[in-house]
Parts: structure tokens; C-alpha cells; sequence
């Protein structure tokens, strides 16, 4: 046991260092120096590596089980689930969110199923036993991710054209005139990129602007997406640890004291907001499942605001792929605006998607959107469905385990 577990430890520390290398760079950001950045990226790599440990021992331990090729995706998926939230959760880079070419079923499943297909894929190929059945599955299987549904999804009738800013920096003056010149039926702004004043929309009388602002409401303080012609907001729910709140209350006060880091003390988004036809995720709760379905339901599209300049060079990238996966599972556009990039207004279509802004590109992008206000079998039931078999899968393995010994 402990000798698979130390090899999937090491394959995951392996993916992970290659993988997440730009959180040393978001450390380091503020100056906490080459020593006790790569300390941290290290704790935080060692950490994840331990799931790849965990399904190693799974993989081992219902190697000679009658069904393991349903316990093996099963262990999978409910690790992939349990990262999700376990100490505020690190849902990133899912298997499933990797390839886009196997994004056939994401509405139906969603990433995190799409993680459990093709885990079950690899086990019935693996399968000594039933050779012609397991591989006949494993290919229908296949099929339904290079072909499925989520690569012929159709669009809603109603229009709506978008424009997004990518002004670098948080010079408001800059980007009031970025929004003036724009010539649109909706303007979006990265995330955070002043404190939400009303007067501000004096200076854009013609526009509808959709801002990502800090707002103060009586002793606490949010990170928000916030209509600046109707007052809509929403405000972030899964806040960033040390960066935007302090995960162990105040007994780490004096970590941020010496990292300079500010916006420590924010207030988390409750789990029930107000809705209107826009939905808003802001910055990493993009990738979090449960924000994701519970925010998009109902809308017809979604607005993702985010600042990515302190991460480095390869996070921005990866985000936006998360940022197209939900796209294709929601069946509804993400309007993607970032302050350095990369900006873009993604369609669950990807030939029908706008052109991108790379890092370090001044500009805007106007783009046609269609609106839909139907929701996708993942939008209304989630990850539930496989948690519930994930869950029932591994207790009868173990049960039966149990019984054979």
C-alpha cells in the first residue's frame, strides 16, 4: 500500500509542478521573496499529490474485484469531488476539463463526469475478463465523447451584442473612455477594478455597463459584479485564501501583515442571490461545480470577470479553458473579461466565438451573442447523479471486499 501510494503520490507531484508552477508567481507577487514562495508552492503541490496517492491505493486495492472497472472511475470521480472543497477546495484542471475534443457529453455530466468516462474508458480497455464487451462499451463510450451532444448544441433567438475591456491596468479614467467609445448594447469590465460608486455612471449616460467593483455594505466588504443601470449585483462567493480572506480567522493575521497582501478580510457572497437574466462568476468560482449550477441556472448568459495579472504566465490560459468547458455544458455564452488578459466572448460553439486578447494586450472586443434561457441536464442536477452512484459503487466494493476476505 505504502509503495502505491508513493508512486501516485509522485506522478501527481510531478502533474501538478508542471501544471501550477504560476502559483509561485502569485506569491511571490508580493514580495514574500524566493524562499518562502517556493515553500508554499510546495506545501500546496504536496497537498494535491496526495489524491493521486489516494486513487493509486484505490486502484490497487479493487484490482482483483469482479466490477472494478466501475470502482475505479467511481474512486476517481469522488476524489476529484472531495479536492473540490476540502480546505476551501482547488477544483482546477480537472481530467475532464483538459481535452476539448472529449467534451461531447459536458451537458449532460458536466467536466467532473466527463473525468469519470474517461477513467472508465481506460478500465474496461484494462479488462481481462469479457475482453469483447469491455472494449465494445469503452468505444461507445468514446464515440459519445468525441460526438456527443455538447458538440451540436444550437443556439437561443435572441441577440445581444457585447463588449469587453481589457484596459491592463485599473486607471478608471482609462477605461470610462474605453466605454464610450464602445459601440454596444452592453459593456463588461474586469474584475475589481475600483471601489462601486454611483457617480460613475454619470460619466457613461449612454452606456450599460456590467463592472466588477469592491462595495461596502454596513461593516463588510465584497468583491462584486455589479449593473451600474439597475443596481443588479452579485457578489463572489468563493473567495481566494490569504489573498482575499483569511482561511484560519484571525490566527494568521501576521501572514498578510508580512506578505503586504490587501483585501484580506472580504466577505464571502451568500449562497442564494438574486438573479437577473445575467449570471456573474468572478475570477477561480468559475471552476467550482456547485457556484457554477446554482448561479447559472435559470439565466440566459453568463458574464466571467477576473484579474489574472498576478498569476503568472500559464494560469490565464488555463482559466480560460475552464471558462470555455462551462460554456459547452451550460449551452450559454461566457463573456470573458479580464484586466491583462486573456479576454474573449466564448460561445458553446466554438467556431461562433469572438477573438481572443492575449496578456499584455490593451483593448476591446465586440461581439454578437444569442441568449438562451433553457438549462442543460448538468444546470439542474449537477454532479448529484454520479456522487450518488460514485458513493453507492464504492460502498458495495468495499462491502463486497470485506465479504471475500
Amino acid at each position: 500500500m505504502n509503495s502505491h501510494f508513493l508512486i501516485g503520490w509522485l506522478l501527481g507531484f510531478a502533474f501538478w509542478a508542471y501544471s501550477i508552477s504560476w502559483i509561485y508567481d502569485a506569491i511571490n507577487f508580493y514580495g514574500a521573496g524566493t524562499v518562502l514562495s517556493s515553500t508554499i508552492t510546495f506545501l500546496l503541490i504536496a497537498y494535491l499529490s496526495v489524491y493521486f496517492g489516494i486513487f493509486l491505493v484505490a486502484i490497487n486495492y479493487f484490482k482483483d474485484h469482479q466490477y472494478k472497472f466501475l470502482m475505479i472511475p467511481s474512486a476517481f470521480f469522488l476524489l476529484e469531488w472531495l479536492r473540490s472543497w476540502v480546505i476551501s477546495g482547488f477544483p482546477w484542471l480537472n481530467l475532464g476539463v483538459l481535452s476539448e475534443s472529449l467534451w461531447g457529453v459536458l451537458p449532460v455530466i458536466g467536466v467532473a463526469g466527463t473525468s469519470f468516462l474517461i477513467i472508465l474508458v481506460i478500465a474496461l480497455l484494462l479488462e481481462r475478463n469479457k475482453k469483447i464487451i469491455s472494449r465494445i462499451t469503452a468505444s461507445l463510450i468514446l464515440l459519445l465523447l468525441f460526438f456527443g451532444p455538447g458538440h451540436y448544441q444550437e443556439g437561443g433567438e435572441e441577440k445581444l451584442k457585447i463588449t469587453v475591456l481589457q484596459p491592463l491596468d485599473t486607471n478608471i479614467a482609462e477605461i470610462i473612455k474605453m466605454t464610450n467609445d464602445a459601440n454596444s448594447d452592453l459593456v463588461v469590465w474586469p474584475e475589481a477594478v475600483t471601489v462601486y460608486d454611483e457617480n460613475i455612471s454619470m460619466l457613461i449616460p449612454e452606456k450599460e455597463v456590467v463592472g466588477g467593483f469592491f462595495r461596502e455594505e454596513n461593516t463588510n466588504f465584497y468583491t462584486s459584479a455589479i449593473n451600474m443601470k439597475t443596481g443588479h449585483f452579485y457578489d463572489k462567493r468563493n473567495l481566494v485564501p490569504f489573498g482575499e480572506f483569511q482561511p484560519f480567522g484571525t490566527l494568521l493575521k501576521s501572514f498578510n501583515e508580512f506578505f503586504n497582501i490587501p483585501n484580506s478580510s472580504l466577505s464571502r457572497g451568500d449562497a442564494n442571490q438574486e438573479k437577473a437574466d445575467w449570471s456573474a462568476l468572478i475570477c477561480w468560482e468559475l471552476a467550482f461545480n456547485k457556484t457554477f449550477t446554482d448561479r447559472v441556472k435559470g439565466t440566459k448568459y453568463i458574464i466571467h470577470m477576473s484579474n489574472d495579472k498576478w498569476y503568472g504566465e500559464s494560469m490565464p490560459a488555463q482559466h480560460l479553458q475552464h471558462a470555455k468547458a462551462r460554456a459547452v455544458e451550460s449551452n450559454k455564452w461566457v463573456v470573458r473579461a479580464t484586466l491583462d488578459g486573456i479576454s474573449q466572448i466564448i460561445s458553446p460553439r466554438s467556431n461562433e466565438s469572438s477573438k481572443s486578447l492575449d496578456r499584455g494586450e490593451k483593448g476591446s472586443i465586440t461581439h454578437e451573442i444569442s441568449l438562451n434561457d433553457i438549462d442543460t441536464f448538468y444546470l439542474k442536477h449537477g454532479d448529484v447523479p454520479l456522487l450518488i452512484i460514485s458513493i453507492l459503487s464504492l460502498i458495495f466494493g468495499f462491502y463486497s471486499r470485506k465479504n471475500e476476505k
